[in-house]
C-alpha cells in the first residue's frame, strides 16, 4: 500500500500530487499541508500536527467531512511530517512520497526531511521527497535508475563515505571511487542513454532527479 504525506512547505502543483494518487493511496496531511489539500480540493485520510499553522477555516472544513484528526500538544518531540511518518508506519505502508519538504526558508526543516528518508530506509519503506522541479531519494544499496535521455541527476554521500562507487550509462562515469560527505564530484551527471546503473558496496546515497 502507498502513502502521500503533505507536509507545509511549498505546495506542489495539483498535477503532481493527483498523478500519485491511485485508488489505494492514504492521504496524510501533517498540520498545514491539509491547507494545500483544501485548496486543491483533495480529501486526506488523517490530518496530524499540533495544528498550529493550519488555517482555521480549513481545519472546520475536514473536520465536518470526518476527516481523522489526530491532535498532539504543541510541545512535542517529532516534527509533523515525522508523526505522520510514524502514522503511515503503524498502517504497515510500503511506499511514501513526502510532498511540501523541499524547498522553503529554513535549512533546519530540509535537514530534518532528509532524516525521514533515513528513517524510512531503516522501515524498510521506499520512499522519496518530491516537487514540481526534483526527486530525492535515498539509496542503501546498488541500485539501476531510469529516466530520459539528457536528464539530470546528481548523487551525495549521506552521513559517511561511499566505497566503491562506480556509475555506468552516464555522461560522466566512475568506477571505484570514494565518495565523501560534501564531494562535489557527482553534481550534475547525465544519462546517456534510458539506464544508469549505480553500485556501491558500503554507505548510503542521496539520489536527486530532475524532474
Amino acid at each position: 500500500m502507498k502513502t502521500i504525506i503533505i507536509a507545509g512547505g511549498n505546495p506542489p502543483s495539483k498535477k503532481l500530487i493527483t498523478k500519485e494518487l491511485t485508488k489505494n493511496t492514504i492521504i496524510i496531511a501533517a498540520d498545514s499541508g491539509a491547507n494545500i489539500l483544501w485548496k486543491y480540493k483533495i480529501t486526506p485520510h488523517y490530518l496530524i500536527g499540533d495544528l498550529d499553522s493550519i488555517d482555521y477555516k480549513a481545519l472546520n472544513f475536514w473536520i465536518n467531512k470526518n476527516v481523522n484528526v489526530v491532535r498532539y500538544p504543541t510541545d512535542k518531540n517529532f516534527t509533523d511530517a515525522e508523526l505522520a511518518l510514524k502514522k503511515a508506519a503503524a498502517l504497515k505502508i510500503k511506499k511514501i512520497t513526502f510532498f511540501g519538504c523541499l524547498g522553503g526558508k529554513r535549512v533546519d526543516h530540509l535537514l530534518g526531511a532528509l532524516g525521514l528518508l533515513d528513517k524510512c530506509t531503516k522501515l524498510n519503506i521506499e520512499a522519496s521527497l518530491k516537487d514540481d522541479n526534483q526527486t530525492v531519494t535515498l539509496l542503501n544499496k546498488s541500485t539501476t535508475i531510469h529516466n530520459k535521455i539528457g536528464s539530470l541527476f546528481s548523487l551525495q554521500a549521506y552521513g559517511g563515505t561511499v566505497k566503491p562507487l562506480s556509475i555506468t550509462g552516464a555522461k560522466y562515469t566512475l568506477k571505484n571511487h570514494s565518495l565523501k560527505t560534501g564531494d562535489s564530484l557527482t553534481l550534475s551527471n547525465e544519462f546517456c542513454g534510458k539506464k544508469v546503473k549505480i553500485t556501491f558496496k558500503t554507505g548510503k546515497l542521496l539520489l536527486i532527479t530532475v524532474l
